[in-house]
């Protein structure tokens, strides 16, 4: 979930394959590996180093911490009412 939060946050854009935001920030060097891993065994469990992966986490909550502090992006949704307001309008249509 931390590189689709870094994207938004330092483009505003919603991708979520991990594999195409790698490139995105400092990601940790087993990750390819995990994604990998993930992909293929998509419910299963993976057989990675654990620890590895545990300390390679860390590296990217501080640089997500540092995206969040210079995001453009508000703090809070400005546009809730918006996606209510066209579901009752399709509605109405009908």
């Amino acid at each position: 979930m931390l590189l689709p939060t870094f994207r938004v946050l330092l483009t505003g854009e919603v991708r979520a394959q991990s594999p195409t935001l790698l490139d995105l920030v400092d990601a940790p060097g087993c990750l390819p590996e995990l994604t990998a891993a993930e992909a293929e065994r998509e419910h299963g469990t993976a057989t990675v180093d654990h620890e590895r992966a545990e300390a390679d986490v860390e590296r990217p909550h501080t640089a997500l911490d540092e995206a969040r502090a210079t995001s453009a992006l508000p703090d809070a949704a400005t546009a809730q009412d918006a996606p209510h307001d066209r579901v009752v309008r399709l509605r109405l249509e009908r």
